[in-house]
């Protein structure tokens, strides 16, 4: 099988170095092109972007230029990029004949085929083999809907979901704003983005809540480098049962190797997954059983990014999703 010529945008940020880690390993694909974000000019060669992956044959990071990546001639190309580039970015290389994987938030609502690997059902595997433009779901919205979409149909019509979840640092990008210093952030914890966060209308979609159904979203920066813990509180429509609850996890994610489903009562960690393509999701019945605490856990520069963009790269190819990862 001829491998898939692929190029990564973005390079040089956290997700977009993961991403260039990732694929360099993956059996099918043969990196043909690395670019920086806009306004960085100089080369970056490949060993001294990825120390790790010292001796792997690798192209430099160039500039950004879209005529310099056309003459590589990708098939695929990935956009590690904030919103606002990769909404001028990501037409503009459809229109030269490419797929194009988004990492950021700038088409997950409409405009591309959003994607949560786990969630998708045969057609919409079959949408995203021929998709031209797919929209990797954010890395907080990874972990709120993988935990609810099991339980969604269970949720009370009128009380509150409150989703209190926290990041690790690298989740705001490489950023020399005071605020993401170190100074600022160690022995530090705080909330943030509380009067709404560019996740919850995704989380809502997603789901399958109107804007009208009460929803709780508050985001929380953590002083650690990566990870995400959300927290749910979950209100139930009708009293249910523990394995009621357990087998409707069990259901949905069976033969679905990243995502695991932990016995009732135990919950996850951040060091169960950080540094993993993996979520893990735990939950405890509350007493009286008409509300469910439940845990979900990811490492955000991987299941919350690059490794979940890698996921739906291999199902838009016909592989299976796993491909480079385990």
């Amino acid at each position: 099988m001829t491998k898939l010529r692929t190029a990564v945008i973005g390079a040089t940020g956290y997700s977009g170095g993961e991403l260039v880690a990732l694929l360099s390993r993956h059996p099918e694909v043969e990196l043909v092109a690395l670019q920086g974000s806009a306004g960085r000019k100089e080369a970056v060669a490949f060993s001294s972007l990825h120390p790790s992956l010292r001796g792997k044959d690798g192209p430099a990071c160039e500039a950004l230029s879209l005529p310099t990546l056309a003459a590589h001639q990708p098939d695929f190309v990935f956009l590690a990029t904030p919103n606002e580039s990769s909404a001028e970015l990501a037409p503009a290389l459809v229109a030269l004949g490419t797929r194009v994987i988004d990492l950021s938030g700038a088409f997950r609502l409409s405009g591309a085929q959003y994607a949560i690997p786990e969630l998708l059902d045969d057609g919409e595997q079959a949408q995203l083999r021929s998709a031209k433009l797919i929209a990797n779901p954010g890395c907080y919205a990874t972990s709120v809907i993988l935990a609810l979409k099991p339980i969604a149909h269970r949720l009370h019509p009128t009380e509150a979901v409150v989703a209190d979840c926290k990041s690790g640092a690298s989740g705001a990008g490489k950023r020399s704003e005071l605020g993401y210093s170190f100074t600022e952030l160690a022995n530090n914890f705080k909330a943030y983005a509380t009067t709404g966060h560019r996740h919850e209308p995704e989380i809502r979609k997603a789901i399958g809540l109107a804007e009208e159904r009460p929803f709780v979203f508050v985001p929380h920066l953590l002083p650690i480098p990566r990870g995400i813990l959300s927290t749910l509180h979950v209100p139930l429509a009708i009293r249910c049962e523990v394995a009621t609850l357990i087998d409707a996890y069990a259901e949905a994610y069976r033969g679905q190797p990243l995502v695991g489903v932990r016995s009732h009562g135990s919950l996850p960690e951040l060091v169960d997954v950080v540094g993993t393509p993996r979520c893990e999701i735990g939950l405890q019945l509350m007493k009286g059983e008409r509300r469910v605490l439940i845990v979900s856990v990811l490492d955000n520069l991987l299941k919350g990014a690059a490794s979940q963009a890698v996921q739906n790269f291999n199902l838009a190819c016909g592989l299976p999703m796993t491909v480079g990862l385990v």
